[in-house]
C-alpha cells in the first residue's frame, strides 16, 4: 500500500525515532502540519432573470475565488404571443442552453413582489416553466433576492442597474455597454451564487429549492 506522503506525519514519525534514541523531540517536529486551503471545485454557473417576455441568462465559469464568463444573453417572446405560447419558447429555449452549455448549478431570482395580482400570478407562471426544466435536468438551483444579489455583488443593496452592471464588467472583465440589463442581470446572480460558495467553502449556503 502506498501512502501519501505528509509532512505531519514525517514529523511524527522524527519524534518517535528520537525518543527511542533517547533524545527529546525538537520544537519543529511537535509542530504540527498546517493545513493549506483548499479551493472547490470549478463549477458552471447558470444564472437566470426570469420573465414571462424577457429572461435573461448568463453563465460562468468559477471555483469560488476565480470567475471566468462563457456567454450570456435573452429569451425573448413577441408582445403578441399568447401566455401558452411564451411558456413554450422559455421551456425550449431553456432546454436548449443546457444541452449546449452543461451547467451544474442554476441561479434564479426570488424574493420578487408585485402589486399587481395579475402581473405576479403571470411572473409566477414564467418562474414555474423555468424550475420544471431544471428540476427535469436535475439542476441543483438556488435563489436570491435581488436585494441579496447587490449586496454580495456591489456590496450594499440599494445599487441600481448600471452599478450591478459596472461590477459584473470588473469581475468577468467584459465589455457590458452593449449587453441588456436582463443579461447583466443574470451574471450578477450567477457571481452572487460564485461569491457566496468561496466563503468557507460554501458551508453557509442555503438548499437548493
Amino acid at each position: 500500500m502506498r501512502v501519501k506522503k505528509s509532512a505531519q506525519l514525517d514529523a511524527i514519525l522524527a519524534a518517535s525515532a528520537a525518543r527511542a534514541q533517547g533524545k527529546k523531540p525538537t520544537a519543529k517536529n511537535n509542530r504540527p502540519a498546517q493545513s493549506i486551503p483548499t479551493l472547490p471545485p470549478q463549477q458552471r454557473i447558470l444564472g437566470l432573470d426570469t420573465a414571462l417576455r424577457k429572461t435573461g441568462w448568463g453563465i460562468i465559469d468559477s471555483n469560488g475565488r476565480n470567475f471566468a464568463p462563457v456567454d450570456c444573453g435573452v429569451i425573448i417572446s413577441p408582445a403578441q404571443a399568447s401566455l401558452s405560447d411564451c411558456l413554450r419558447r422559455l421551456n425550449g429555449s431553456i432546454k436548449g442552453l443546457i444541452t449546449r452549455y452543461h451547467p451544474d448549478i442554476a441561479v434564479i431570482e426570488g424574493g420578487f413582489y408585485c402589486k399587481n395580482a395579475r402581473t405576479a400570478i403571470v411572473l409566477g407562471t414564467a418562474r414555474g416553466a423555468v424550475l420544471g426544466v431544471l428540476a427535469e435536468a436535475e439542476l441543483p438551483t438556488y435563489e436570491y433576492a435581488p436585494r441579496k444579489v447587490k449586496q454580495v455583488v456591489c456590496g450594499f443593496g440599494n445599487a441600481s442597474k448600471q452599478q450591478v452592471a459596472l461590477l459584473v464588467a470588473q469581475f468577468l472583465n467584459i465589455q457590458v455597454a452593449n449587453l441588456p440589463d436582463d443579461a447583466t442581470d443574470a451574471l450578477a446572480l450567477a457571481l452572487c451564487h460564485a461569491q457566496l460558495s468561496g466563503i468557507a467553502q460554501g458551508l453557509n449556503l442555503g438548499k437548493p429549492i
